[in-house]
C-alpha cells in the first residue's frame, strides 16, 4: 500500500496527539483539504505560508502538516491581501492540503512538551494541574541558574536565551523545572504553586516579567521559535514510525528553512 486518505492521516494524528487535548480557543486539525484525497508524500513545517506550501509542492507533497494553524480567530472573509487568505489561496492553487497540530501537540503525552523535557534531560516528568500544555520535572544534578541557562541553549540549539531574575544567576541553584512550550508565561501562577526553581518558556512580555521578578521565580525565555522549531522533527518522526509500522512508504519531508522572525537575518 502506497497511500492513505487524508481522513486516515487525521485518524493517526488523533491517536498520537488527540484533538480533544486542544485548548478551547484553538483550531487544530484540517485547515483546507479533501478528506478522501490520497496522500503519498507529506511535508512538515512550523507555519503554513506561501514559502512552506511551495516547499511541499516542489517535493510532490499532497499534504503539509504544521504546528501553527492558518485559521485561528473567527474568519468573516478570505482575501489575498491577508497572509491567511494568501496562504489559503496558494494552498488551493498548489493542490496542497493543510493540517495543523497545535495545542494538542503541546498537551498530548509524547507531544512537544514531553519531547522538550526529554531534550533537557528532565526526570520524573508530570503534567501540572491546570497546565495541560506544560510539564514539571527535575534535572539529574542541581546547578546554578546560569549553568542551566547554558544547558537550555545547548540542548535546544539556541544562539541565546534571556534570563529574567534578580541578578543572582551565578549563585542560585536550580533543580525543579517548569517547562511550557511557546508562549507559556500565563502559567506563571501555576509554576509558582508547584514550587519550581525555574520556568522555561518563550515570548515573555513586560508585565509577565515584572510579575516573575516580584515572585522570585526566575524565567529562562528560550523564544517561541526556539522551543517550537522542534515540533517539525517530532511530527515527522512520529508519522514516519507510524507509516513504517503498517508497511507504508509515505515519504516525509521536513521543511529546512524556517527562521526565527524576531532575529535579523544575515544577507
Amino acid at each position: 500500500m502506497r497511500a492513505l486518505k487524508l481522513i486516515q492521516i487525521l485518524e493517526i494524528a488523533n491517536t498520537k496527539f488527540p484533538f480533544d487535548c486542544s485548548e478551547p480557543w484553538d483550531n487544530s486539525g484540517i485547515q483546507v483539504g479533501d478528506l478522501e484525497r490520497d496522500i503519498k508524500n507529506i511535508a512538515f513545517s512550523l507555519d503554513a505560508n506561501p514559502s512552506t506550501i511551495r516547499f511541499a509542492k516542489e517535493n510532490s507533497c499532497e499534504l503539509l502538516i504544521t504546528h501553527h494553524p492558518i485559521l485561528l480567530n473567527p474568519v468573516k472573509k478570505i482575501v489575498a491581501s491577508d497572509l491567511s487568505g494568501q496562504t489559503l489561496f496558494f494552498a488551493i492553487a498548489s493542490n496542497v492540503d493543510v493540517v495543523s497540530l497545535h495545542t494538542n501537540l503541546d498537551a498530548a503525552q509524547g507531544g512537544l512538551n514531553d519531547y522538550l523535557a526529554d531534550l533537557l534531560g528532565l526526570l520524573d516528568v508530570v503534567t501540572p494541574e491546570d497546565a495541560s500544555c506544560a510539564r514539571l520535572g527535575t534535572i539529574a544534578q542541581p546547578m546554578t541558574l546560569v549553568s542551566f541557562r547554558d544547558l537550555v541553549k545547548q540542548r535546544l540549539l539556541l544562539e541565546s536565551a534571556a534570563m529574567i531574575c534578580d541578578g543572582v544567576e551565578d549563585q542560585e541553584t536550580v533543580s525543579r523545572v517548569f517547562l511550557a512550550s511557546g508562549s507559556g508565561a500565563s502559567y506563571l501562577p501555576v509554576a509558582i504553586r508547584t514550587k519550581a526553581d525555574v520556568m522555561v518558556t518563550g515570548d515573555v512580555r513586560y508585565h509577565a516579567a515584572v510579575d516573575a521578578r516580584r515572585s522570585g521565580l526566575p524565567i529562562i525565555d528560550a523564544g517561541h521559535f526556539g522551543m517550537e522549531k522542534h515540533a517539525i522533527k517530532l511530527m515527522a518522526d512520529t508519522f514516519k514510525r507510524e507509516f513504517e509500522g503498517i508497511g507504508l512508504e509515505i515519504v516525509c519531508h521536513e521543511c529546512p528553512f524556517e527562521m526565527d522572525p524576531l532575529v535579523p537575518q544575515k544577507n
